[in-house]
């Protein structure tokens, strides 16, 4: 089995490519994380942001810790439902209020990205 690479190179960090993903991309939404994903214009291969809300989620320690689960549960499960060759950006956003064990956001993150395969393939 090999593991889904989430690093550096795969990090999307412009604020303006990020901003064009909620602008202009399409959404998909499970129970707690939702997916905001727009063809890539300069890039060939997937990148990816990580967004968990101050609003729901004050404290940062909490914010980190769940970005870290979703990082994790895409590492994991990634190799299933992605290739790295797609050419998309794709934004993941944590939006339940109440911080979630990892195999519920596990079960959320696979729920989207079967989602987003499908979508894609159709």
């Amino acid at each position: 089995m090999s593991l889904f690479s989430v690093n550096k190179n795969t990090a999307l960090k412009n604020s303006s490519e990020i901003d064009a993903v909620f602008k202009e991309g399409s959404k998909l939404s499970s129970k707690l994380i939702s997916l905001y994903y727009v063809k890539s214009e300069k890039e060939n291969h997937l990148r990816f942001a990580f967004s968990v809300g101050k609003k729901t989620h004050a404290l940062a320690t909490t914010r980190n810790k769940l970005k870290r689960l979703m990082k994790e549960a895409l590492r994991l499960n990634g190799h299933e439902y992605l290739n790295h060759s797609f050419p998309y950006n794709l934004v993941f956003v944590y939006f339940s209020s109440k911080e979630e064990s990892f195999k519920s956001i596990e079960k959320s993150m696979k729920s989207l990205l079967l989602s987003f395969k499908n979508k894609k393939l159709s």
